[in-house]
């Protein structure tokens, strides 16, 4: 009986250190652990406070139209798109983040912040890995840079991505550049009204040339959906 309680012992000691391992690097979730390692909420990069105020205003300049419910609009949901304007000027950083799409949470990630460099940006949000099959949740922090490449095309270069505390391998990195931007080369080649002349990240926001949509609608989002 005695050898049978310490086997427990054993046993829950090496969960509670397992567990807190994970949660210390951030890769997975445990109640109380998670948030005390301030790994259930997303890296603060600094970036600017969203502006609503300063979103509608440019919503109503440009007339722009938005024809589903709000909570539709995240990075997660089936965006359509119709007509056209030309746009050249930058776009302030507060103005970016306050997007319906940006302040939208999906069911896998969510908390979404981006924050834009002379060349270079920043983002970092909570993501969620179990409605696409692993049981893996965390923040999650990345580098970029971003080239036009045509009137529907660019070139994303990721040059770090984090999971939790981990920064993950050259190898995986690479494949995930690769998947990144196979998946702008199909989903801009299909946004109608949207012609990029110019497209460059300065300090605190981003330079645009170019044509973009003027009706946006996007479908419910879904746990597991890709846009």
């Amino acid at each position: 009986m005695r050898a049978l309680v310490k086997v427990v012992v054993v046993v829950a000691v090496l969960a509670v250190l397992v567990g807190g391992a994970a949660a210390w690097m951030g890769v997975v979730q445990v109640p109380v652990l998670s948030s005390a390692f301030g790994m259930d909420r997303p890296a603060d990069l600094g970036a600017a406070k969203p502006d609503v105020a300063a979103y509608d205003a440019f919503v109503t300049k440009h007339g722009l139209t938005h024809t589903s419910p709000d909570a539709n609009y995240t990075l997660a949901s089936k965006h359509t798109f119709a007509g056209s304007y030309a746009l050249d000027e930058v776009i302030p950083e507060a103005v970016i983040l306050a997007t319906r799409t940006l302040r939208g949470n999906a069911p896998s990630f969510h908390d979404v912040t981006v924050r834009f460099h002379d060349g270079s940006a920043e983002a970092a949000a909570f993501i969620d890995l179990s409605p696409y099959g692993y049981p893996l949740a965390g923040p999650v922090r990345t580098a970029f840079r971003v080239a036009v490449t045509g009137p529907r095309s660019v070139q994303v270069s990721i040059d770090s991505l984090q999971f939790g505390r981990l920064g993950v391998p050259a190898d995986i990195l690479a494949r995930a550049q690769d998947g990144v931007n196979a998946y702008l080369a199909t989903r801009l080649a299909g946004i109608d009204g949207l012609r990029i002349d110019a497209f460059t990240f300065q300090e605190g926001g981003v330079h645009f040339a170019g044509t973009l949509p003027k009706t946006y609608g996007a479908a419910a989002p879904r746990a597991g959906d890709l846009p």
